[in-house]
């Protein structure tokens, strides 16, 4: 991954002192070629994001050659802040997002400080801190454990209906159904077998910066939309490095129940009184890993979107009901404006694959607004 750095709100610069002659500098979003050193002359080219070769520097201003002839290129990027901006306000202080280009570290958050249970994203960060565990030595992903009465948990999952107590499980196929099924009794074994190894879940959170006061226990935590994107965006970068397990991680997150099933089912009812209920998340034309959670005035999806530009997305609500439709329209909007901006200078005045642009209508209430973050210090 390539890392920029920050120089003011809503700007990411390319180079930060001097670019040589003949240095090869990669510019990581569509951009555009001017006769001059201003904004206001001739604009002949818009490129995709790519290499280039700098000639010169003026500036903030680059000299490189195109097809159709040397021009040049602003290396100050800002991308259409007011199109997140009409969006994202009217849904108010109910609903917090975090958006991440993982490219260049374009970030944005919506309401990124708001507090909420954590319900069961928390078991794709447990699932992190329990790989990293095995990738430390400190255990065995293939050891095997026995499932008690302790460990039972009523909610989701296929546990607590078709395992006995005294059955055997490995470690890794506890993290598939925690991550796959979201079953509660699954992680329940995990946080009971990790409990006491020397390297304990706090200290996990405090190594990758986020929030250990969000922690009221490691079955009940809270986040906000910051801790939720740094925990996604430290899965990312796991499941990237050459770690030896990070692809059972990602196959999981890739075939979450939701994945499989965009308006999937989930037995809901307590003392087995109850019904099927449809959870209809965040939908993408890209391959998406994700973990979704959702508990009493808690519904959120968390997960990374693997366009030819990848992107993460956080979506917190302290909604149980009634947010279905409104995190379909930010899925589809954020993967709109990751397109038209970081791929395609084509997709500028075309629409892509999805739904109707969203009109603005939600049943969240307009309170305070947004907050722009660019980009989020996570290196």
């Amino acid at each position: 991954m390539k890392k920029f750095v920050s120089v003011s709100l809503a700007v990411i610069l390319i180079f930060s002192v001097h670019v040589y002659a003949g240095e090869v500098i990669y510019i990581p979003w569509t951009f555009e070629v001017y006769d001059e050193t201003d904004f206001n002359s001739r604009m002949f080219a818009r490129l995709d994001a790519r290499s280039v070769v700098a000639l010169e520097q003026m500036g903030d201003w680059a000299l490189i050659e195109t097809a159709a002839g040397w021009g040049w290129v602003n290396m100050r990027h800002t991308p259409d802040v007011s199109r997140m901006d009409s969006f994202f306000t009217p849904l108010g202080r109910n609903i917090s997002v975090f958006y991440m280009n993982i490219e260049t570290g374009y970030t944005y958050i919506h309401n990124p400080d708001r507090v909420y249970f954590a319900a069961s994203i928390s078991k794709s960060n447990h699932a992190l801190y329990a790989y990293m565990l095995a990738e430390r030595g400190i255990t065995d992903i293939h050891a095997v454990h026995t499932y008690t009465i302790d460990d039972f948990w009523g909610g989701t999952g296929r546990m607590r209906f078709d395992a006995s107590y005294g059955d055997q499980f490995t470690t890794r196929e506890l993290l598939g159904l925690s991550i796959r099924e979201s079953d509660n009794a699954a992680y329940r074994m995990l946080v009971r077998l990790f409990q006491n190894n020397g390297f304990s879940y706090r200290d996990f959170v405090s190594e990758i910066g986020a929030d250990t006061a969000m922690i009221r226990d490691v079955i009940a935590q809270n986040t906000n939309a910051r801790d939720a994107g740094l925990f996604m965006y430290s899965i990312y970068n796991y499941i990237e490095s050459n770690s030896r397990f990070g692809h059972y991680l990602k196959e999981d997150l890739l075939n979450t129940a939701q994945t499989s099933h965009p308006h999937f089912t989930r037995w809901e009812g307590s003392n087995g009184v109850g019904g099927e209920v449809n959870i209809s998340m965040v939908q993408s034309d890209y391959p998406f890993a994700r973990k979704y959670g959702w508990a009493q005035n808690a519904f959120h999806e968390a997960g990374i979107v693997y366009a030819p530009s990848p992107y993460i997305i956080v979506i917190l609500s302290n909604m149980e009901r009634g947010a279905h439709d409104t995190f379909e329209e930010i899925g589809w909007f954020l993967q709109d404006f990751n397109h038209r901006t970081f791929v395609s200078p084509t997709a500028l005045n075309a629409p892509i694959q999805g739904p109707e642009p969203f009109d603005g209508q939600t049943n969240f209430s307009v309170e305070d607004g947004f907050r722009l973050t660019i980009p989020v210090d996570f290196y």
